[in-house]
């Protein structure tokens, strides 16, 4: 069973929608990401593509008792950062960062809602290491037309096969540049947490952080 990703909008100026001109402070929205639990491991992939409020990996754990472990991928070291809910603490409590993926271990099924306002989409450095060169992003709100997998890839330019989580599965399910193909190519949506493996190091998407600059809010339903 796939990550279920419900984007709801709601506008307190209804033109903001639509027009370029709007405020973004004037628009709100809310993801929903459906974590499950399977009979072997219990991990699922979630994203922050709201300002949601939650500072700390362990806020997120407050808000939802259901969710005890959260997973940053750590590029530099290429491997799984942890903050661990241990009872009277959570041990290696990091920051979270808006725009950013993060896989959560779930003792229960529940929703994750992330609620709140836009956010500015981040640069996400993308790099290689003398090992494996996996890097985790989020698709941004803006960005309505990668709807595929080799999509994404392509953009990037250095990008040769993009993963998703499947919970259902608890394993990556993986398209890969061939050369004349994506194989195993699937769907994607504004909102996904993904893995992709690059080539060589870049910066994506690059984007001028002029806050006078506006955009349309894309609504996934």
């Amino acid at each position: 069973m796939k990550k279920l990703l419900v984007l709801g909008i709601l506008v307190l100026f209804v033109s903001a929608v639509f027009a370029l001109e709007s405020d973004p402070s004037d628009v709100v929205g809310y993801v929903k990401y459906g974590c499950v639990t399977t009979a072997g491991t219990n991990l699922n992939s979630i994203a922050i593509p709201m300002d949601a409020g939650y500072v700390m990996a362990s806020d997120l754990g407050a808000a939802y008792p259901s969710i005890d472990v959260v997973y940053a991928w750590n590029s530099g070291t290429q491997a799984w950062d942890a903050a661990t809910n241990i009872g009277m603490m959570w041990l290696g409590d990091f920051a979270l960062q808006d725009g950013y993926s993060y896989m959560v271990n779930a003792t229960a099924a529940t929703d994750v809602y992330l609620a709140g306002g836009m956010i500015v989409q981040p640069n996400y450095s993308l790099v290689t290491t003398a090992g494996t060169n996996l890097n985790y992003l989020m698709v941004p709100m803006d960005r309505s037309d990668l709807t595929m997998a080799s999509h994404l890839g392509i953009d990037i330019g250095v990008c040769d096969v993009v993963y998703a989580w499947n919970s259902g599965t608890q394993a990556w399910d993986a398209a890969t540049d061939i050369g004349m193909m994506w194989l195993g190519d699937f769907a994607i949506a504004i909102g996904d947490p993904l893995m992709i493996n690059v080539t060589a190091d870049t910066t994506w998407p690059v984007i001028a952080r002029d806050n006078g600059s506006k955009r349309p809010i894309n609504v996934r339903q």
